[in-house]
């Protein structure tokens, strides 16, 4: 990174806007910042910072608490910053909250943090890239840099008293720096990714053998030896159960048999007897089935006749109906003569009804001459009415708009509102929230602390436990143990440990992740909240309340309801300007003239009885009443006698084929009666009583029927089981069945005896068969996951320094590139100290579990031992940091894709030199210079200021700081 440009408003001591433009400085500057203690020259690296991550060099101080006690209440806190990256060019501008007065009123209001941030292009243009949010553009220059806040000041701000910072880590703070520096994050990742899979596989292997527990428990067995000894002595015993079992089966299905046949014989005997006493039945009602064929025989006869008697009463009917119609026919067509006689007289009332319709004619046609002025004068009417309605409604969208922007203003400062509300329930929610987490990871750190505790404590009792009598102790080797430990509490296994130190782990990045969304919640709010103070400043008239829009509203409702507008059309009005309705209101008037001049002469042409609305409509539809009616009554009379001509006519017919039907129905009537008495004279029915007492309907008839077939069928089916059941028990005896049930019921308790002895022998022997199986494939699983753990569990205790020096793969990776570090920062080291010192790397391993391999050393050519960094005086170990972090510049540009570290600020330290190591070190940071680094001094030293031609003065004074940048 290199800075362009960089401009400071009522910032730290400096009230007013002051702007330093790196560029005078040249194209790789060596330069001092320079003034007296307090006049802001530490501000100028606090700006830088600010503007880039939102926090000074220090941390000391809020970016709140930046803002100059000296600068106009009018002018607010802000920091530009310009600088060139990777060979692209960038602008970031920041205000930290900070109260401003209100833009309408007295008083003050909060003003939002906000963050902008641009990349410059070519030809003047720029890209943004973060509109406001501060976070997003904290977070791409974290992106762009590489560097979180703290390895920015680390790094590339070394800010006033931290120097020894860098140089005094141990190896687990160096790390972190180093790991994002050059990029290491690989190595963690494969680290923890090992870690995590040589834990799962022993939690399987110690999951197998409490698997492999389990199944001897389920069996009932304590080793695999006792189930081969069992296997064995079961078997053949398992094989001579089978054997009874499979002989007792067959004796109980010949028992078995033997009854079902002898149960067979007997219930043959039992039908024999029932069938001969339901054949005896039978016999008895012999007599009765026998009159029931006779009264079916006589009912057959009858059946015959049945026909012609039909036939007879039939014609009987067909006669009556025809001399009931004969007698209605003669009446009706002397009805029809007498409507006849009374309709000719009414046609002599025709010739005045026709005198009537032609002078109603007459009328009508007068009338009708008048229709087109009327419609003339009424056209003229509606134009000026819809030129004052166009006026009226002008008015009234002007009202109404007025009304709408108002209550819109209203509705937009209430939602707003909302937002803010709703945002600080969200912020509030997220805190409490926030709270209980940060409760609950306390609460987990201290159980997971406990439980280590314990486990270390135990590993004792764990160790007494597995000690044998006679065997060896494998701590001190004596085969007698008199008092082993034991502990009185259950002991947390490694993987207890494991699983709450990942529970722990996973409750802190969730901590994490909530405490970062309060702080999102927080900067929504404070954008919310400034921008509701500036809407609020904005408005020009008094806020509408609810009830005075409601009010207004009707009133304007009211008034376009009158008009025929609707609520759609009102709110259309909001689309239109004030102009179009002046336009359409002086249009409308011009209008309202011309309207009127027309109304005036239509009146001329239209008679005063006629001027009225509706009063010609009626008098014309009047005379074409009267010419309807009249020619409906002179039709309605003609057409009353021509129908009543009609009608006896057709009564005349009708009467005459009325008397036909009377002879002719007769006729037949007569044949009928003689056709049926010839056939009863001839059937052996003495008369026609006699007949009809032999008729059956067909019910009757079916049911004798059926009583009749049931009966002879019954008969002939009882006697055929008869004679078989005889045939066939002829040469038996009725069995003995109790005896035979006894000897079934014998051999089928001696068949469930040998079932029951060979299922319990066979269901322990299939149970042992298939606890090998499962004992032999845990075997095989337990096999396999040993062979993973040779290999993974090496790697993960290598990868994690649990092997050796302790010094875990990343660990080891930063070991090799801080070497290289140190070949560089040794070489600075040792011409500043004038070749007496050099930094080293500690190799040798730390004590106890912390951490190693990134402790430094300094080798001390006067005495010729090493010695700690920490042994340094102050002088030395500047020099010492100051060459550790050139050092770290160089090799950090040297590996591909690094961050590359083109800047370089030191702010103090340079006086607690002697002049000639004073000496040396410019000449080093003049060498570096020459390589294409900006590198920044802020200091007061005297010395410094005569070797340093490029600088930056600051000069303090009653009404804030200033500055000056010289150049030679």
């Amino acid at each position: 990174m290199r800075p362009l440009s960089l401009t400071m408003t009522a910032f730290g001591p400096f009230a007013g806007s002051e702007t330093i433009r790196f560029a005078e400085l040249g194209e790789n500057p060596l330069f001092l910042i320079n003034g007296p203690t307090g006049s802001g020259k530490t501000t100028i690296l606090d700006a830088i910072c600010f503007a880039l991550y939102g926090k000074t060099t220090g941390d000391e101080r809020e970016g709140a608490q930046m803002r100059c006690d000296l600068a106009g209440s009018d002018i607010l806190t802000e920091l530009i910053f310009e600088f060139e990256l990777a060979g692209r060019s960038f602008r970031i501008r920041r205000m930290p909250e900070q109260q401003r007065p209100k833009a309408r009123g007295e008083g003050t209001t909060t003003q939002a943090p906000e963050a902008q941030m641009y990349e410059l292009l070519a030809e003047g243009k720029e890209n943004l890239i973060v509109a406001s949010k501060v976070s997003e553009a904290t977070r791409e220059i974290e992106e762009l840099t590489g560097l979180s806040v703290e390895q920015f000041r680390q790094v590339m701000v070394l800010p006033q008293g931290k120097f020894r910072q860098l140089l005094m880590a141990d190896s687990s703070e160096r790390e972190k720096i180093f790991s994002q520096l050059f990029q290491t994050r690989i190595y963690k990742r494969l680290e923890e990714n090992l870690k995590v899979k040589a834990a799962e596989i022993r939690r399987e292997r110690e999951g197998l053998g409490n698997v492999t527990r389990g199944i001897l428990e389920g069996a009932e067995l304590l080793s695999v030896d006792e189930l081969e000894l069992e296997l064995t002595d079961l078997e053949p015993v398992t094989a001579t159960a089978l054997e009874n079992k499979q002989a007792s089966e067959r004796l109980s299905v010949a028992a078995g048999q033997d009854y079902e046949q002898a149960k067979l014989v007997a219930d043959n005997f039992e039908r024999l007897a029932k069938a001969n006493l339901e054949l005896a039945a039978l016999q008895q009602r012999a007599d009765e089935i026998d009159a029931v064929r006779r009264r079916l025989q006589e009912a057959d006869k009858a059946l015959r006749l049945q026909p012609l008697f039909s036939e007879w009463q039939r014609c009987e009917r067909e006669f009556g109906k025809a001399q009931r119609n004969a007698e209605s026919c003669v009446d009706q067509q002397k009805s029809a003569n007498q409507t006849l006689d009374t309709h000719k007289l009414t046609l002599e009332t025709l010739k005045p009804l026709q005198i009537k319709l032609d002078e109603a004619k007459q009328q009508a046609i007068r009338l009708e001459d008048f229709r087109t002025r009327v419609d003339g004068l009424k056209q003229a009417r509606t134009a000026m009415a819809g030129v004052e309605r166009q006026i009226a409604q002008t008015q009234l969208h002007l009202s109404y708009k007025q009304l709408a922007d108002r209550q819109l203003r209203s509705q937009q400062r209430e939602q707003l509102q909302a937002r803010c509300d709703q945002q600080q329930k969200l912020l509030s929610a997220k805190e409490q929230q926030g709270r209980k987490l940060k409760d609950s990871f306390e609460q987990q750190e201290r159980q997971t602390k406990a439980l280590e505790l314990t486990w270390h404590q135990g590993q004792a009792a764990v160790l007494a436990a597995e000690l044998e009598n006679g065997l060896p102790c494998p701590v001190c080797g004596s085969c007698a143990h008199p008092a082993p430990a034991h502990s009185d509490q259950p002991l947390p296994n490694q993987q207890d440990i494991e699983q709450a130190r990942d529970d722990l782990r996973q409750t802190s990045e969730r901590l994490e992740k909530e405490r970062e969304a309060f702080r999102e919640a927080q900067h929504m709010l404070r954008d919310l909240q400034r921008e509701m103070a500036q809407f609020v400043d904005s408005l020009t008239e008094p806020e509408l309340t609810a009830t005075e829009f409601e009010q207004e509203f009707i009133g304007l409702q009211g008034a376009a309801t009158e008009l025929g507008m609707g609520l759609d059309d009102l709110r259309q009005v909001q689309l239109a300007g004030l102009d179009g309705f002046q336009t359409a209101a002086e249009t409308a008037m011009i209008s309202l003239a011309s309207a009127r001049a027309d109304l005036v002469t239509a009146e001329r042409e239209v008679p005063e009885a006629y001027r009225e609305a509706g009063v010609l409509e009626r008098e014309l539809q009047s005379s074409q009443g009267v010419i309807s009616a009249t020619e409906r009554e002179i039709s309605g009379i003609n057409q009353a006698y021509q129908q009543a001509e009609r009608q006896a006519e057709a009564a005349q017919v009708a009467a005459q084929l009325a008397a036909a039907q009377v002879m002719e129905s007769g006729t037949g009537l007569e044949t009928a009666r003689q056709t049926y008495g010839s056939a009863l004279q001839a059937s052996p029915f003495a008369d026609d009583e006699q007949y009809q007492r032999a008729l059956l309907d067909e019910t009757g008839y079916a049911a004798h029927k059926r009583q009749i077939d049931e009966h002879d069928g019954a008969r002939q089916r009882l006697g055929g089981i008869c004679d078989q059941l005889q045939e066939q028990l002829s040469k038996k005896e009725r069995p003995d069945l109790d005896k035979l049930a006894a000897g079934r019921a014998s051999a089928e308790a001696a068949k469930t005896q040998a079932v029951e002895n060979w299922r319990q022998l066979d269901k322990r022997l299939s149970r042992l068969l298939d606890t090998r199986r499962q004992l032999q494939k845990t075997a095989a699983e337990r096999a396999e996951l040993d062979r993973q753990y040779a290999i993974i569990g090496t790697l993960s205790d290598v990868a994690n320094g649990q092997t050796g020096n302790k010094v875990s793969l990343q660990r080891f990776v930063l070991s090799v590139l801080l070497d290289d570090v140190l070949v560089e920062a040794s070489q600075r080291l040792s011409l500043m100290s004038k070749g007496r010192y050099q930094l080293l790397r500690k190799e040798d391993r730390a004590k106890g579990n912390k951490a190693s391999g990134l402790e430094l050393e300094v080798e001390d050519a006067y005495t010729g031992k090493v010695r700690p960094v920490a042994t340094l005086s102050g002088g030395e170990s500047f020099m010492a940091a100051l060459s550790l972090a050139l050092g770290l510049s160089d090799v950090v540009q040297a590996y591909a894709g690094g961050i590359r570290l083109d800047t370089l600020f030191i702010d103090e330290g340079f006086g607690s030199l002697d002049a000639e190591s004073l000496d040396l070190a410019i000449r080093t940071l003049v060498d570096l210079q020459s390589t294409g680094r900006m590198i920044g001094i802020i200091s007061h030293v005297a010395e410094l200021k005569e070797q340093l031609a490029l600088r930056i003065d600051v000069f303090s004074g009653r009404e804030g700081s200033s500055l000056r940048v010289v150049t030679p």
